[in-house]
């Protein structure tokens, strides 16, 4: 009698503890963009160290091919992964870690590039204080793993509080760093301006408000957490800007005479994206042919995937 009666209870125990959060399933509007086609090709992630995906960018040193970093509390790992979810190199980074890493941006300079990693995830706003981490860009050729060890490291806070944010933009002509906050009913945009200091406590200056992704007083909690921005891409250009949330990817022509802070106060032209479990990431593909998408983990086979929307010729 005893164990029949305990036994249920334990089995709503186990299921609560093993629940993980997961985002409504919105069925969107086709978008009347004719930049990109609307459906993508899916490609599973091979490497299944990858289960908690939430940065992504294309590599110009390593061609089509791009890393991949995990969530917040991973190693201090970057993953390399060709355009098709194939492969097993990492690169180790030496001397930081990761307390939450939320986004990752790839910029030329000149016939080398850099990478930079954006520990700005704060969702209890524990931390005064964020990291970027810059350093330049390996090639990994066949080697299964490298270790980089020269890190530049830009300190920085906000003038306005303390904030959660998970997106990253580089201005790829500027070298300026932007960073979109993620929780408030407006998402606010800081820069950190060029050149940033790597010896003390930088303070990023707010520029603007996105004008995409706002709340509404009637939205409830899943409404809300859908509208987080959750990451950003700048075509090397510096003309084409794509940031996403967990139900759109919204897209900036950007003018040459404006700043990225700038554009992304006009109104954005929304793409095609099928909404995704935990979809956090996005990047434009190296040549810019494309735009890709992976998802943090998978809704029942925790499998990840990576989508790839062509631009239309």
């Amino acid at each position: 009698m005893k164990s029949r009666f305990y036994l249920p209870i334990l089995f709503v125990i186990a299921c609560i503890a093993c629940e993980k959060k997961v985002h409504r399933e919105v069925k969107l509007p086709i978008s009347d963009s004719t930049l990109f086609v609307n459906t993508p090709i899916k490609y599973w992630i091979e490497n299944q160290e990858i289960d908690e995906a939430s940065g992504l960018a294309a590599s110009y040193q390593n061609p089509h091919k791009f890393w991949v970093h995990n969530d917040s509390g991973g190693d201090n790992v970057l993953f390399l992964i060709n355009a098709k979810g194939n492969g097993f190199q990492k690169l180790h980074l030496e001397g930081i870690k990761n307390r939450d890493w939320e986004d990752i941006a790839v910029v030329k300079d000149g016939t080398s590039s850099e990478i930079y990693i954006s520990d700005t995830g704060d969702n209890f706003k524990w931390h005064s204080t964020k990291f970027i981490y810059r350093f330049k860009e390996p090639i990994m050729a066949e080697k299964p793993e490298l270790t980089v060890s020269q890190i530049e490291t830009i300190e920085f806070e906000y003038p306005d509080g303390r904030k959660d944010a998970e997106c990253l933009l580089i201005d790829p002509i500027t070298k300026d760093i932007f960073i979109i906050s993620n929780r408030e009913a407006e998402k606010h945009i800081y820069r950190l301006k060029y050149p940033q200091s790597t010896q003390q406590v930088n303070t990023a200056e707010f520029v603007g408000i996105l004008n995409a992704s706002k709340e509404k007083p009637t939205d409830d909690k899943a409404s809300r957490q859908d509208l987080f921005i959750t990451s950003g891409t700048v075509s090397n250009r510096g003309d084409e800007i794509l940031v996403k949330n967990y139900k759109n990817i919204f897209y900036w022509k950007k003018s040459p005479n404006e700043t990225i802070a700038q554009a992304l106060q006009h109104p954005a032209t929304v793409l095609p994206y099928e909404v995704e479990s935990q979809g956090e990431a996005v990047s434009f593909s190296q040549d810019f042919a494309e735009y890709y998408t992976i998802t943090e983990k998978g809704h029942r086979s925790n499998a990840v995937y990576l989508s790839c929307y062509k631009r239309k010729k």
